[in-house]
């Protein structure tokens, strides 16, 4: 009876991340607009499932900042404000260059060797044009430069940032040319590294940062 329990509960847990990782590549190709209303009861029957497992992924995108619940129970696709992105890039574009400049500094060669695939992941993507592989592969590249500049504060810091805002940096790759540019930053990124030079690769990234920034709150304006 037991190992039946912990079977149902290990396929409910199953479901519930594969619907996560459906809606949120759904969210992030920009299948549905920022602040739009969701129906639970029609995602659940296009989804050919139960509403207990959509509600519970539909949480799990909450916290990951994709989704908002409001007080009468509805789900929007979450969308910030102009303010909310200036406020985070002011401090991720001093947080991340910094970490850039350290992380240059400590690597070791098989860091850098690694920092390289994760590039070539982004560049891969890029040329693809898969948006949904490009938003992870970027998150990546971003979460190894903070873990090399070995500073768990900053680390820590970086990270609450990024899980917080991580669900606007889509909506700039959906403006003309703004992967491309992205792609472009990345590269300059990487030559610093190569380079090892902390401070090349400080401005690089605090650059990248600010542009990704103004890029989105043109997103914001133009409502994509």
């Amino acid at each position: 009876m037991m190992n039946g329990a912990t079977r149902a509960e290990k396929r409910f847990k199953s479901l519930t991340k594969l619907l996560r990782e459906k809606l949120r590549e759904a969210i992030i190709e920009g299948k549905f607009a920022p602040g739009e209303r969701l129906s639970e009861e029609t995602l659940a029957t296009s989804l050919h499932v139960g509403k207990v497992a959509l509600r519970e992924a539909l949480r799990s995108l909450e916290s990951g900042g994709y989704v908002t619940f409001l007080p009468n129970n509805e789900v929007t696709i979450s969308k910030p404000t102009r303010e909310d992105v200036e406020d985070y890039y002011t401090i991720a574009s001093v947080l991340e260059g910094l970490a850039a400049r350290l992380a240059v500094q400590k690597a070791q060669p098989e860091e850098i060797a690694h920092l390289r695939e994760l590039h070539q992941l982004l560049k891969e993507a890029s040329q693809k044009r898969n948006l949904a592989r490009y938003f992870e592969a970027n998150s990546d590249f971003h979460r190894f430069i903070a873990e090399i500049a070995r500073n768990q504060r900053l680390y820590r810091l970086i990270d609450q940032l990024r899980q917080e805002i991580q669900k606007t940096r889509i909506l700039s790759l959906h403006l003309p040319l703004r992967l491309d540019y992205s792609m472009r930053e990345h590269d300059q990124i990487m030559d610093a590294f190569l380079k090892k030079n902390p401070q090349l690769a400080e401005s690089t990234m605090v650059r990248h940062l600010n542009n990704q920034m103004e890029t989105l709150c043109k997103a914001l304006e133009q409502k994509l």
